[in-house]
């Protein structure tokens, strides 16, 4: 049994959609029903999705970066000195969107910019939506300020046992 061919399935797309035009009602009330039955699942499938995303969704004050901090972070990114660790902290942020994480602070380019160069053909998808996107570039650069900041105590503890 082989795939379905295009048209058969824009038929079956278009008779779904119709369907579900003719019954909304019926459909919502069920949906309704269903999660009036099943509150803890619902719950406990909220709580899972949202412990799963809290990663992504921190601000830069619960990382503890500053505008200044940033700055300073971006222009270290920038001058290409470290380039193993950003390259691995951009993996370890995510590792399908490391490039275009990179990109993004290097150049100095947007989510939409970047979306229209992959629209271009230029490069290959982002692997993640905007606010995804934004969330994981600040994970980024949380694991930036964590290695450097590691790299600082280094350097200071060679300091005071030389």
């Amino acid at each position: 049994m082989g795939a379905m061919s295009a048209e058969a399935v824009e038929a079956r797309k278009a008779y779904q959609r119709e369907y579900r035009i003719r019954n909304r009602d019926k459909i919502n009330s069920r949906r309704k029903n269903w999660r009036a039955e099943n509150r803890d699942r619902v719950r406990q499938y909220n709580r899972e999705y949202w412990e799963g995303r809290k990663g992504i969704r921190a601000s830069w004050e619960d990382y503890g970066i500053t505008p200044e901090r940033l700055h300073e972070l971006t222009g270290i990114v920038r001058s290409e000195k470290y380039d193993s660790m950003v390259l691995s902290a951009a993996r370890k942020a995510d590792e399908s969107a490391a490039g275009h994480i990179i990109m993004s602070v290097k150049e100095n380019v947007s989510y939409e910019t970047l979306e229209a160069r992959q629209a271009a053909g230029k490069i290959e998808r982002i692997a993640l939506g905007r606010s995804d996107f934004y969330g994981v570039r600040r994970l980024f650069f949380h694991y930036i300020d964590i290695a450097l900041s590691e790299i600082q105590a280094g350097k200071s503890e060679e300091v005071n046992n030389g």
